[in-house]
């Protein structure tokens, strides 16, 4: 027997014995090399997950608090009197838990900052915090951000900071201002998501609505004008006291998108100083802008607090459509004929031809799509605001009683209509 030949191919089967060994060895620390790496990658994905979860949380937030800020419904609407001059040290708490307010980092500011925060006339004692307001979010479907604080932006003199038509001149964008919109807001939120938490600030406005720049703007050139007893004034009205606002500044009396000389014929000697404004008298001018009447009418129809029919409306069927504290969106979808004493505020919205006979006063604005006829007698017809008319092939009468007058004052309170908008976002560290 060869003993040397056996003794090798013994060793051959210890060294097969090692290298399997060696193999398996190394595919298990593979495996768990993998496993682990699984392991953390799904952590990271995880992570991930929910460092954009509690970002969506926070963006939530931020929706729901410019959504009631934006309404006009007093049951979700949680600001100051959208009418009233703002308070430097307003400010709300949007929570979805009672005393998740706390929770904000900056929550003490308020004792320190010497505004009257929490309305009770004093500043900065030991509870000078904003007051809370809990979600309306439905509670089956809720992101979980524990709080949104609302506030306006002030200036280094602690004066609320305003976004709109400074200058009332048409030819300057809206802009931040301290006279002239409505405040720009502060919103800060925080979102959660297990262990990530994201906190964001943005700042919103309300963009001007959308107005001539004088007191009638009209896509027609066919007017007639009766009498000496009507009005159409470009000067800027205080419609509380009937008077010329002193130091302002005038708009046209007519403006169009057709031919201005074409109505300038149609006023007599006698009739020419009834149409104020801007540029002498008559005041009017060609339009600098051509606006899309249908458009508008089309915007602003769906958020309307009251539809009408149209047909005519008689001391027997006055409709309540507000006033000049109380602006409404109003959408009538046929012609309308006044006869008896109607009076409302806000925005017009008529699909048709306007006839007034009988007395009739509005605050804010008209857009129509069809032709004005102003006749009334008695009292008058009186609008505070502007007047947008699409024409047609009839004729424009203003007569009567009758005076449109330009307000800013009016105009800029239709701002309320439109939502406030974000037009600066940030993340805080």
């Amino acid at each position: 027997m060869d003993t040397n030949h056996n003794q090798a191919r013994s060793d051959e089967r210890g060294n097969v014995m090692v290298g399997a060994l060696m193999m398996l060895l190394l595919i298990s620390a593979m495996g768990v090399a993998y496993v682990a790496l699984s392991k953390t990658e799904t952590g990271i994905a995880g992570s991930g997950k929910r460092h954009v979860q509690s970002m969506f949380s926070a963006e939530a937030g931020v929706a729901e608090a410019l959504m009631r800020m934006s309404s006009t419904d007093s049951t979700i609407y949680f600001g100051e009197d959208p009418d009233a001059t703002p308070v430097p040290g307003w400010g709300r708490y949007l929570v979805q838990v009672a005393n998740n307010s706390q929770q904000d980092p900056d929550y003490n500011a308020t004792l320190s900052d010497s505004l009257n925060n929490d309305g009770d006339g004093s500043t900065d004692e030991s509870s000078e915090h904003y007051a809370e307001v809990l979600s309306v979010q439905d509670t089956d479907h809720q992101l979980p951000y524990p709080w949104v604080r609302v506030k306006y932006r002030l200036n280094s003199s602690n004066q609320v900071v305003l976004f709109g038509d400074h200058d009332l001149n048409p030819a300057t964008d809206p802009r931040p201002n301290l006279v002239r919109g409505y405040p720009i807001l502060q919103v800060s939120a925080e979102g959660n998501q297990g262990s990530s938490q994201r906190l964001i600030q943005v700042e919103a406005i309300r963009s001007p609505f959308t107005v001539p720049k004088a007191a009638i703007y009209a896509e027609s050139d066919d007017f007639q004008f009766n009498g000496t007893q009507f009005l159409v004034s470009g000067q800027d009205w205080d419609p509380y006291t009937d008077t010329v606002v002193p130091g302002s500044t005038e708009v046209q009396g007519i403006e169009t998108t057709a031919n201005p000389q074409n109505i300038v014929d149609q006023l007599h000697n006698n009739q020419l100083n009834n149409v104020e404004g801007n540029g002498g008298e008559p005041s009017i001018g060609s339009a600098g802008t051509n606006y899309d009447i249908p458009a508008l009418i089309a915007q602003y129809a769906p958020l309307a607090d009251e539809e009408h029919p149209g047909g005519t409306i008689s001391n027997g069927t006055i409709p309540d459509w507000g006033g000049i504290d109380d602006f409404r969106i109003v959408h009538v979808v046929s012609d309308l004929h006044i006869s008896g004493d109607v009076s409302g505020g806000g925005l017009l919205l008529l699909e048709g031809d306007l006839t007034c006979t009988g007395q009739f006063t509005w605050y804010g604005m008209v857009i129509n799509t069809g032709e004005i006829t102003f006749s009334g007698g008695g009292q008058g017809i009186h609008l505070f605001g502007s007047l947008m008319t699409q024409g047609g092939i009839s004729t424009n009468t203003v007569g009567g009683n009758a005076d449109v007058k330009y307000s800013s004052a009016m105009l800029t309170k239709l701002t309320a209509f439109n939502a406030y908008q974000v037009s600066a976002w940030t993340e805080l560290p």
